[in-house]
Formats: structure tokens, C-alpha cells, sequence
């Protein structure tokens, strides 16, 4: 097959379609391997992607996230923490840290410390966030790790400011422009009581609040399914990989939104319509290597979908809006025939996984000659068989 009568297969035959799930995928042998496509903008902007973010991190794992995302060109980030030690190791300018000064270094995993924190500073975190963020941002996501005394406690209060602000720089509906990165502890780290009731509690809170609306989207990142395929790392190089890539497998999203295709764009309000959809969002990611078998590409998809994302225990027929972007190689979309109805049945294969949500959908072209098939799930219900092991 020609490459003209393969564009024209993707152009005409793979661009939209209507499926019911979750659509996080990252098989977790992979997670966040694939590193951002470096494609340029369509136009200039003052922005990574097409949504303006703005990153406030809470506590120690709240401030590695956040400077993880800095590392990829998001400048709008304010790191808050109750000790100064943590803040003092990240990477960020010190205009864009704050210490929340509550008498003592840290919190101790006491959630009552975090809260207090918060209470004590509300006004001067509020006026930190203007000054970081400017008046041109469209969305504000919040990171921290459920288990930790000043993450857990005060993300609530913060998601509260972040909403203010949204409501004084002008934007509408302030419950959907504030998502929230909520990490889970390990099995292993839940062991001690106070992390796993501490998690669960805040995991609980935040989930029904993604319910009702409060924020959009609530993206849990399950550490317990991440770190186990990470041993080969270093000690040094763990977490600040582990971070970078839950950064890359967000980015791709956002990035790839910005990015036109000659075949099919998943476009800026594609991406809109998943972050503001409410509930809980996973983000998963997968390889499928062999092109030419459908049973192949089946296990990749369909029966490898919750194995693949970075949090489990999604009832994937629960979402109501799904992103599916796939990219491959030049070579491959110019060579290989019958790649366009690979493309266009692993799109059916997860409409038919995931039912009734909406899905958009997005195939673009780079160097890397690998298939590579990102999902990103919104308005899921919570995984709450997950938070009942937390307190086992």
C-alpha cells in the first residue's frame, strides 16, 4: 500500500468514535519510557501545550512532581512545604518556593500540622500564586503524595485558594479549572498505620470531591503499580525518574494537543473536554510491536488496559470521556501495508473495552519507529477497592 492511500485511511477512517472507558494506559514494564515527541508548535505561545497549567506542589512528594514538570518547560509552579530542607533541594527559583513556618521542621505525617499550615498562610499562599502564576492560566493542578502530614493536610485548603484565584483572574467554572496528582503509597509504606490512614482519609475526601464536581480532574498515580518496574534504577536516579516520567505521560497529552497532524489532531478541545470532565483520570501507555497480528494488538489493548495504567482497580466502563493518541515512525506509516487498519482496529479494540465514553482521538508521525498508543481516561468513577487496602 502506497503512503497516499495510507494517509488517506487515516485521514478518512480514524477520527472519531464513541466508547465508554478509561482510556490510562502504561503497560508497567514501560511506564513513561517514551520521552515527549519534540515536534514544533503550530504557532507561538506562551505555553508548553495547548492548556496554560500552573503547578502548586505540597509537601516533599508534591514538590518533586511539580519540579518535574518545571523540568519540562511549565514555568508557572509554586512548591509550599513545612520544612525548609525539602524545599531547599529542589530545583526550582526561590521566588517559586514557600515555606509554610508552623514552629517546626515538617509535619511528622500529622495531617492536623498540614492543615494548620495551610489555615495560618491561606493569604500569603494566595498572594505567592498571583505572583508565580500570573493572570494568563487556564487550568491549575495540584501534586502531592497521599501518606505525608503536610501534602495530606493541607491539599484541601489549597485546592480551596487555587479556586479563588481561578475566580480572580477570570476563570469560569473555578470547581473544573482545579485538578489535583495524588500519589498512593506502596503496600510496604502503608504498613505504618498513620501513612495508610492518612492516604486513605485524604484519597476518600478528594475522591468524593472529583464526584460532585469540586475539582477536575483527580489523577491518582499508584505507587505500589509504578515502582515494582523500576528496579533497575539507582538509588539516585529512583525517584527523580519515577517523577519525570508520570511528568512525560501527562505532558504528551497537553504537547500533542498543540501539535497539528496530517492525519488525525487531537485537538485543544479534545483535551479540554477530558480534563473538565470531572471524577478521576489515569493515564496509561503501551507499545504494540507486532503490526500485523490482531490478536496481538487485542492483548495490547483490551487485556492489558488496567494492567497498563498507572493506577488499577478503574472499572473502565465508569469513564465518560477517553483520549487515545497514537504515534509512529515515518518510515513505518510510509512503508508498512495495512498499517492504517492496525491503527483503526486498535481504536475499535478500545472503544469496544470501554463502552459508551466519548473518544477522541489523535495519530501523529516522529523519528521513533515504534507504535506507541498513549490513553488518558476521564470521569471515572474512584478505584475504591484500592483505598480499602490502604488501612489493611
Amino acid at each position: 500500500m502506497n503512503p497516499s492511500r495510507i494517509k488517506k485511511l487515516l485521514q478518512d477512517g480514524i477520527s472519531t468514535a464513541v466508547v465508554t472507558e478509561p482510556a490510562g494506559f502504561v503497560a508497567p514494564e514501560s511506564v513513561g519510557l517514551e520521552p515527549t515527541p519534540s515536534a514544533p508548535p503550530r504557532r507561538r505561545r506562551p505555553a508548553v501545550g495547548s492548556i496554560r497549567f500552573a503547578w502548586l506542589g505540597t509537601g516533599h512528594c508534591g514538590g518533586r512532581i511539580l519540579e518535574a514538570f518545571r523540568s519540562l518547560g511549565y514555568g508557572k509552579t509554586l512548591a509550599v512545604n513545612t520544612t525548609h530542607r525539602d524545599l531547599d533541594r529542589l530545583e526550582l527559583p526561590a521566588s517559586h518556593k514557600m515555606l509554610l513556618d508552623i514552629g517546626r521542621e515538617g509535619a511528622g505525617k500529622d495531617m492536623a500540622l498540614g492543615r494548620k499550615a495551610a489555615e495560618l498562610h491561606r493569604q500569603k499562599i494566595l498572594e505567592r500564586m498571583h505572583k508565580s502564576f500570573g493572570g494568563d492560566t487556564d487550568h491549575i493542578m495540584l501534586c502531592f503524595g497521599a501518606g505525608g502530614g503536610t501534602g495530606g493536610g493541607s491539599v484541601v485548603d489549597l485546592i480551596t485558594l487555587a479556586r479563588t484565584y481561578a475566580r480572580q483572574i477570570g476563570l469560569q467554572h473555578t470547581g473544573k479549572s482545579v485538578g489535583v496528582i495524588m500519589t498512593l503509597p506502596t503496600a510496604g509504606e502503608a504498613t505504618s498505620g498513620i501513612v495508610g490512614s492518612n492516604a486513605s482519609i485524604v484519597a476518600s475526601e478528594l475522591a468524593l470531591m472529583a464526584h460532585r464536581g469540586e475539582i477536575s480532574p483527580l489523577v491518582i498515580i499508584d505507587n505500589e503499580r509504578v515502582c515494582p518496574k523500576q528496579s533497575h534504577l539507582t538509588v539516585k536516579s529512583y525517584w527523580p525518574t519515577i517523577n519525570r516520567r508520570i511528568a512525560e505521560l501527562f505532558d504528551i497529552f497537553n504537547r500533542q494537543s498543540w501539535i497539528p497532524s496530517e492525519y488525525t489532531a487531537f485537538d485543544p478541545a479534545d483535551y479540554s473536554s477530558i480534563l473538565m470532565a470531572g471524577g478521576c483520570a489515569a493515564i496509561g501507555y503501551t507499545e504494540i510491536r507486532d503490526l500485523y497480528d490482531r490478536n496481538c494488538i487485542t492483548r495490547a489493548i483490551r487485556d492489558r488496559l488496567d494492567q497498563s495504567l498507572l493506577a488499577g482497580s478503574f472499572d473502565l466502563t465508569s469513564a465518560r470521556v477517553v483520549g487515545g493518541i497514537v504515534i509512529g515512525g515515518h518510515n513505518q506509516f510510509a512503508e508498512i501495508p495495512g498499517l492504517a487498519e492496525t491503527i483503526q482496529y486498535a481504536f475499535d479494540t478500545l472503544a469496544q473495552t470501554t463502552g459508551n465514553a466519548t473518544v477522541h482521538r489523535g495519530i501523529y508521525e516522529d523519528d521513533r519507529e515504534v507504535l506507541r498508543f498513549y490513553t488518558l481516561l476521564g470521569g471515572c468513577n474512584a478505584p475504591d477497592a484500592r483505598f480499602r487496602r490502604l488501612i489493611r
